[in-house]
């Protein structure tokens, strides 16, 4: 079956409409704290994907948002007999995050967070199988280590991109250095960027 076929008609005319808002939002050059931010359908569905063939049961995400994300990984997580934990720090996303997941039927299979990276890590269990970071390397980056101690061999962490022209950061931003130096320091780690959807994004293995 297509990848589609994970979702029901309902399910995929609800993740048409949330991803119609987030481009309306952001061809307007919205800055309103609420707007959605949500990832590019092509990434999104390649993280259903990994779920699906890393066999992943315990996932991840750093970065709620409205759950357009969510969704994906938690209809992958959902034919595995997996969760989904997932945490956003502004409360209002929590809930409207939670009232999408609802609307597609996927509540019970994921349970939502409201803190920082830090708290959010220390509460998940071990071994996650798969962890999306979808709120910013600077915010994650403390969470970091506990991370990769909970995560089991041949488990992924993918962290969403930015573009071309913002490579940059990697040299100049101290979060973004400090945390290519701990994956170059971790010989149980593997990391490769890789291109999806116009966006540079980073893959990280556990050996």
């Amino acid at each position: 079956m297509y990848l589609s076929e994970l979702f029901s008609p309902t399910q995929r005319q609800f993740l048409h409409d949330l991803k119609a808002r987030d481009l309306a939002e952001r061809q307007a050059g919205s800055t309103d704290p609420m707007r959605m931010k949500a990832l590019r359908q092509g990434v999104a569905e390649f993280l259903g994907m990994m779920v699906l063939q890393t066999r992943s049961r315990v996932v991840a995400e750093f970065g709620t948002s409205a759950g357009y994300s969510t969704i994906h990984l938690a209809a992958a997580a959902k034919r595995m007999g997996g969760r989904v934990f997932t945490v956003d720090r502004v409360p209002e996303k929590t809930a409207w995050a939670c009232r999408n997941l609802e609307a597609a039927g996927l509540s019970a299979v994921v349970e939502l967070f409201t803190c920082d990276g830090v708290e959010f890590a220390a509460s998940l269990p071990s071994p996650l199988d798969l962890v999306l970071v979808d709120y910013g390397i600077p915010p994650f980056l403390p969470a970091l280590d506990v991370v990769k101690g909970k995560l089991r061999p041949g488990g992924l962490i993918f962290v969403d991109g930015w573009g071309v022209e913002e490579e940059g950061r990697w040299e100049t931003d101290p979060d973004y250095r400090a945390f290519r130096e701990n994956l170059d320091a971790d010989p149980s780690l593997v990391w490769w960027k890789m291109s999806l959807e116009g966006k540079v994004h980073l893959l990280v293995v556990k050996l």
